[in-house]
């Protein structure tokens, strides 16, 4: 079950999908960090960072095809690197997991059930997701395709026609930027780009690679336009002096929605509902990659009994989080690590195999 393969279109949705969502999440630090509205310069530069480096990547992608990232850095480093590589992708990709979790278990507990305990609520999440990661990744990836159709572009036109009252002189000025917060706040909006690191693991589910290798680059160019698309919006919708006070930007902004012949007495809740099927199925799909990552790294056969284990690590990982509005003070070098680490290993696991290709054609 967990050897199926995937279609380029639909691991494009997985990337899209999964970016998305922390885009969102992390859209408050990209607010605060950049003194005026110029946060959407840091997207592009990080987009264009990612852009450079997926040529590279690509390349040994397509060399190793059924390979991800943990078992091509076997073939170049010795053992030890490789496993040193496979535990941090496990922590990482349990990190972000756990995150995305509790910050996805805030947002029910406020909007929806707001009597219900947030552990009950975690439980809840992580036994449903657990049981749908189980199924396989064409599951998911049919899960993602749908979302893509049927909520995150409803979702995204939904905030779109939310600014129709909105200040577009808030984009303004542009000039003179503040070129040190820009500078800032690319790890944070490199960060945002997750599927970029998804993508060193679903690539070897993908059954055409050859077709894959300009999907991956249309994956940076489309997630570049969701984000500065999403970014401006908010901006022109509140202006940076009350987007910098925001913990969940589009839920805020569809809190003061006004769309001509909209028939939803609450649209906040409309948006949510797409949120948590997009959020969800993201929760999947990270879950799904750790449990591939645990067996590239451990060297085991079994067949997605992994997805169970990380329920307690999870679980216990989002319980003992602080809430998100809670970390943003704290989490700066965090993102600077795991920004820095997330683009450098995979550059450097394609560099070492462009070396050792020479080395032996020599």
């Amino acid at each position: 079950m967990f050897n199926q393969e995937i279609t380029p279109y639909q691991n494009i949705s997985i990337l899209i999908l999964v970016s998305f969502v922390f885009q969102s999440m992390l859209m408050p630090l990209l607010l605060s960090e950049i003194d005026g509205p110029v946060g959407w310069i840091s997207i592009i530069a990080a987009a264009f960072f990612l852009y450079l480096t997926i040529v590279p990547i690509n390349k040994v992608m397509a060399k190793y095809k059924e390979d991800t990232i943990i078992s091509i850095s076997d073939r170049v480093f010795p053992k030890v690197v490789s496993k040193i590589t496979g535990i941090y992708y496990i922590f990482m990709f349990l990190t972000a997991n756990s995150i995305l979790m509790k910050d996805f278990a805030e947002q029910i507990k406020l909007m929806m059930l707001f009597r219900t305990q947030i552990s009950t609520i975690i439980i809840a999440i992580l036994l449903t997701a657990s049981y749908a990661t189980k199924k396989g990744i064409q599951s998911i990836a049919n899960t993602a395709s749908i979302a893509m159709i049927i909520a995150l572009i409803p979702y995204f036109l939904i905030i779109i026609f939310s600014t129709y009252y909105a200040d577009y002189t808030n984009v303004f000025p542009v000039f003179p930027a503040d070129v040190q917060g820009i500078v800032k706040s690319v790890p944070a909006a490199m960060l945002g780009f997750f599927g970029f690191s998804v993508l060193m693991f679903s690539n070897s589910r993908v059954s055409a690679k050859e077709k894959n290798v300009m999907i991956n680059k249309r994956f940076i160019v489309i997630s570049t336009i969701l984000y500065v698309a999403c970014y401006l919006l908010v901006v022109v919708k509140f202006g940076m002096k009350e987007a910098v006070n925001l913990v969940w930007p589009f839920i805020s902004v569809m809190k003061f929605v006004n769309i001509p012949g909209f028939f939803f007495e609450s649209t906040e809740i409309v948006g949510l509902c797409f949120q948590i099927m997009v959020t969800f199925t993201c929760i999947c799909v990270i879950a799904y990659f750790t449990n591939l990552a645990m067996q590239e790294t451990f060297k085991t056969k079994e067949n997605g009994y992994f997805i169970y284990i990380q329920i307690p690590i999870l679980y216990i990982m989002a319980a003992a989080l602080p809430g998100m509005y809670m970390m943003f003070p704290y989490i700066q070098w965090p993102i600077y690590i795991l920004s820095a680490l997330n683009f450098l290993i995979p550059l450097i696991v394609a560099l070492a195999d462009r070396r050792k290709q020479r080395a032996g054609n020599n």
